[in-house]
C-alpha cells in the first residue's frame, strides 16, 4: 500500500481503533497507550502489506495481535509469592504503585466460588480471623482454612498463567445464522435465548469439551457471579447439559454449534447436487406437471403455469426425503420449558470476521408448516407448506409465518373478503397473499373423499406425490452418496458427542435440504426452465396451502 494511501486509511481506523482499545481496558489512560501501539502497528503493516482483501479484518487481527502481547507483558510482569501479603483496598487508588496487581486479583478472585469468594472476602477485607468466619457461615475452622489455602493456590495459579489467544476472553466468538429445527416455544427460539455474546461465549467455551463453572468463567474471561446467572438459564432450556450432580459438576453444550472454517467446503457437493437435479429430475418433474391437464390440482391466480413451476421445485425437492436413513430427529430434539421442542442451531465466528457481512445467496428458512383441523378455525381445514429465500421477498421466516395469515386467507378463498375484518385484509393484501381480490399463492385441492380417515393433508401429499412422480433407482443412489460425502466432509467440524445430531441434521437426507431450493431455481432460470416472477408473485412464492374441496 503506497504511503498516501496508508495516511488516508489510518486516519479513518483512528476512533475504531481507540474504541477497541477502550472496550478491552476500560481505562482513558491506558486506552490512549494501546491504541497508539496499535495504530503504529496498523501503520506499519500497511505499508508493507499489498493487495488486502477484507481490510475490516485485518486491522482486527493486528488490533488483537497486540492487544495479546499487551495482556501477556502485564501477567508476565506481575509477581505474587506471597498474596497474604497483597493488601486490597476498598476503593482503587489510581496512584498507588500496585493498582495493577490489585485489578488482577480481583478479578481472579470474580473466578472462585461463591463460598471461597465469601471467605477470601471476610480474611482479606473485612480481616475476620479463621474462627470468626466459621462462626458466620457456620462451617468449621477446619473448612475455613482449606477454603483460605485452596483459594490462595487457585489464585496464584489464575494471576501468573501464561495468556492463551484461543482464550475467548480474549477472542470471543458470535453466533450467526442461529434457529431450530423443530417448533418453537413461547419465548421463541436460538436466535432468542442468544441474545448477549456473554451467553454465546458461555456456550462455546463448553462445547468441544466439558467444563466446571470456574473453567467456563476463566476461558470467557468474566467472573463466575456473571456466569452462573446466564448458565442456569442456558441449563434450563436445555441448550448445555450438565453432566453430573456433585458440588463442582461439569458442563456441556448439546446444540449444533457450525464453525465453517473447520468444516470441509460444502459448496461443491450442494452445487454438484443442484446441477444433477436440473439435469435428470426437473426437467421430467415439469414435463409431467405441464401435461397433466389438471396441473397435479394446483390452481394460483391466472393460471400462471411459470409461478406454479417454483412451486413444484420446493414439493418435489421436499418429497426427496425419506430415501436413505430413516432418522429418529425426536432423540436429538430438546424439549424446552417454554413449550419448545427443538434442535438448536448456530454458526460461529470470531471477531475478525468483516464487521460487515453479505447474506449467504443460498439462505433459506424452511420448510414451514402450518395447519388447522376442522373446527379449529371459521374456514377449512388447510395446511400450508412455505420456504424463504432469496427468491422470495420475504426475510423473517417462521416469525412472519403466523397461523392466522393462512385462517385468513382460507377464509377470503372459502367466503370472500367480505368474511375479514379490515385488518386482516389488509394484512393479507401488505404480505402479497391478496392482490387484486385474487389469492395469490399456489393453493392444492384435496377431495375429502380422498383422505383416509385422520390422515393430514401433508401425508397425502406425499402420497400424491409417490404416485405421480416416483424415485428413480438413480437418484436414491445419488441421494445416498451425497449424504456420505456430507458426512465425511462436515465430521471433523463437530466434537464426538454431537456428531450423531449433526449427522441427522446436515448430512441425512441431504437432498431434499431446503438450501437446494436457490440454487437449483437459479440453474433452472439459466436453462431457460423456469422465468423470473414478478414483484407481487415473489410474495407468495414457494408457498402451497393445501385445502379440501367437496
Amino acid at each position: 500500500m503506497d504511503k498516501q494511501t496508508a495516511d488516508k486509511k489510518i486516519y479513518e481506523y483512528r476512533d475504531k481503533i481507540f474504541g477497541f482499545a477502550m472496550e478491552k481496558t476500560r481505562n482513558v489512560d491506558k486506552a490512549d497507550e494501546l491504541a497508539s501501539d496499535i495504530i503504529c502497528e496498523v501503520y506499519r503493516s500497511f505499508l508493507h502489506a499489498e493487495n488486502i482483501v477484507n481490510l475490516d479484518g485485518y486491522v482486527y487481527r493486528v488490533a488483537r495481535n497486540v492487544w495479546a502481547r499487551y495482556v501477556r507483558s502485564l501477567a508476565e510482569s506481575r509477581s505474587f509469592e506471597d498474596i497474604d501479603s497483597v493488601v486490597i483496598p476498598y476503593y482503587d487508588k489510581r496512584d498507588d504503585d500496585n493498582s495493577e496487581e490489585i485489578a488482577a486479583l480481583r478479578r481472579e478472585i470474580g473466578y472462585l466460588s461463591d463460598r471461597q469468594r465469601q471467605v477470601v472476602y471476610m480474611h482479606y477485607y473485612r480481616e475476620l480471623s479463621v474462627s470468626e468466619i466459621a462462626k458466620r457461615l457456620n462451617i468449621s475452622s477446619g473448612t475455613v482454612k482449606w477454603h483460605l489455602s485452596n483459594a490462595r493456590t487457585r489464585l496464584k495459579e489464575g494471576i501468573t498463567m501464561t495468556i492463551n489467544e484461543q482464550n475467548l476472553g480474549l477472542s470471543p466468538v458470535k453466533f450467526t445464522n442461529m434457529g431450530h429445527c423443530g417448533h418453537p416455544g413461547s419465548t421463541g427460539d436460538t436466535n432468542d435465548m442468544f441474545d448477549t455474546r456473554l451467553k454465546q461465549n458461555i456456550a462455546y467455551a463448553c462445547y468441544w469439551q466439558p467444563k466446571t463453572l470456574e473453567e467456563i468463567a476463566r476461558e470467557v474471561g468474566v467472573p463466575q457471579v456473571y456466569v452462573a446467572d446466564n448458565l442456569e438459564k442456558l441449563v434450563d432450556y436445555a441448550y448445555i447439559d450438565r453432566l453430573d450432580n456433585s458440588k463442582n459438576p461439569k458442563y456441556r453444550t448439546n446444540m449444533l454449534i457450525t464453525d465453517d472454517q473447520k468444516c470441509g467446503n460444502t459448496n461443491a457437493l450442494m452445487d454438484k447436487a443442484a446441477e444433477y437435479l436440473c439435469e435428470d429430475y426437473f426437467p421430467e418433474a415439469f414435463r409431467k406437471f405441464e401435461s397433466d391437464p389438471g396441473h397435479w390440482s394446483f390452481s394460483c391466480a391466472d393460471s400462471d403455469l411459470n409461478f406454479m413451476k417454483y412451486t413444484v421445485v420446493m414439493s418435489c425437492l421436499m418429497m426427496l426425503n425419506n430415501l436413505t436413513d430413516d432418522v429418529d430427529f425426536d432423540k436429538f430434539s430438546a424439549k424446552r420449558p417454554d413449550g419448545g421442542d427443538f434442535i438448536a442451531t448456530a454458526c460461529v465466528v470470531n471477531d475478525e470476521a468483516p464487521l460487515t457481512e453479505e447474506r449467504d445467496p443460498n439462505w433459506t428458512c424452511g420448510y414451514m408448516y402450518k395447519r388447522a383441523g376442522r373446527g379449529e378455525t371459521e374456514g377449512s381445514a388447510f395446511e400450508s407448506i412455505s420456504v424463504d429465500c432469496r427468491y422470495a421477498d420475504r426475510e423473517l421466516g417462521w416469525r412472519d409465518n403466523p397461523t392466522s395469515d393462512w385462517e385468513s386467507l382460507v377464509k377470503f378463498i372459502d367466503k370472500g373478503k367480505d368474511s375479514l375484518t379490515a385488518d386482516e385484509y389488509k394484512r393479507l393484501c401488505d404480505k402479497g397473499y391478496v392482490y387484486e381480490d385474487k389469492a395469490q399463492p399456489v393453493v392444492f385441492k384435496v377431495k375429502l373423499s380422498e383422505l383416509a380417515e385422520g390422515e393430514s393433508f401433508f401425508y397425502y401429499f406425499r402420497r400424491f406425490f409417490e404416485r405421480t412422480l416416483p424415485v428413480s433407482e438413480n437418484v436414491r443412489a445419488f441421494a445416498a452418496k451425497l449424504d456420505e460425502d456430507f458426512y465425511e466432509r462436515m465430521k471433523s467440524a463437530y466434537p464426538e458427542h454431537i456428531r450423531p445430531a449433526a449427522k441427522a441434521v446436515f448430512c441425512t437426507e441431504t437432498l431434499c435440504s431446503p438450501q437446494l431450493i436457490p440454487r437449483c431455481v437459479e440453474k433452472l432460470l439459466k436453462k431457460g426452465l423456469l422465468s423470473p416472477l414478478t414483484d407481487i408473485q415473489r410474495k407468495s412464492a414457494f408457498s402451497v396451502l393445501c385445502i379440501c374441496e367437496e
